[in-house]
């Protein structure tokens, strides 16, 4: 199912935003006016569903009829028997707005505006999800956040929510990037481990990073 919030739906905490991007008195009126703009516009979404696994081997697993081929990801679904797909965006409203933006600073600001936007939706989406489903403790696993799932893996992530991904306007280039650039995709799996994508994800000087890379 795709949701779409309306400003009712959440709040965003404008003076955080302030503080964190040190906007000065002398840019505080066009700053208000821009925040102003991205909240009356704003429409994040997300979606999420429940998917079968219909098959499984040590380096593959095929969800309903699509086959993601990660050795990763079929040792953590390997007992689950189902998986949830989801994809959480700022929305493209916001985005398209940016995009008019030719001052490098006021894009900066729409920017970190869209990123608390994008986290407004995932934690929208992880509790209605467990809610949903009735979920208890679970992790995610996400293209290019493994060393044997690469971004392009989100074809097949896609392929999955064919039916109802249209509705959330989240895209894919040619490079497999998600438009919205605010926006981010995975499956989610019920287990009893502590496990993070970090854990298998070669990047060096990562500032998201949760766990020490720790090959198999």
């Amino acid at each position: 199912m795709v949701i779409k919030l309306s400003k009712d739906d959440y709040t965003i905490d404008k003076e955080d935003i302030i503080k964190r991007l040190r906007i000065s008195e002398d840019d505080i009126d066009e700053f208000n006016e821009v925040y102003d703009k991205c909240i009356s516009i704003a429409c994040p979404k997300y979606l999420f569903t429940k998917k079968e696994i219909t098959g499984i081997d040590d380096d593959w697993v095929r969800i309903e009829d699509v086959i993601i081929n990660s050795r990763i990801a079929a040792k953590n679904l390997r007992h689950t028997g189902y998986v949830y797909p989801y994809v959480a965006t700022c929305g493209h409203e916001v985005h398209e707005y940016s995009k008019s933006i030719s001052d490098p600073f006021v894009g900066y600001w729409i920017d970190y505006i869209m990123e608390k936007l994008l986290h407004t939706a995932i934690r929208c989406l992880n509790r209605d999800m467990k809610n949903t489903y009735d979920l208890k403790k679970t992790a995610s696993v996400n293209p290019g956040s493994t060393v044997d799932w690469p971004i392009s893996g989100q074809a097949q992530l896609f392929e999955i929510m064919k039916e109802e991904i249209k509705d959330t306007g989240v895209t894919l280039t040619p490079s497999f990037l998600m438009l919205p650039h605010k926006s981010v995709s995975g499956l989610t799996f019920i287990t009893d481990k502590d496990y993070v994508n970090c854990q298998y994800c070669q990047r060096k000087n990562c500032p998201n990073r949760r766990k020490e890379y720790t090959p198999e």
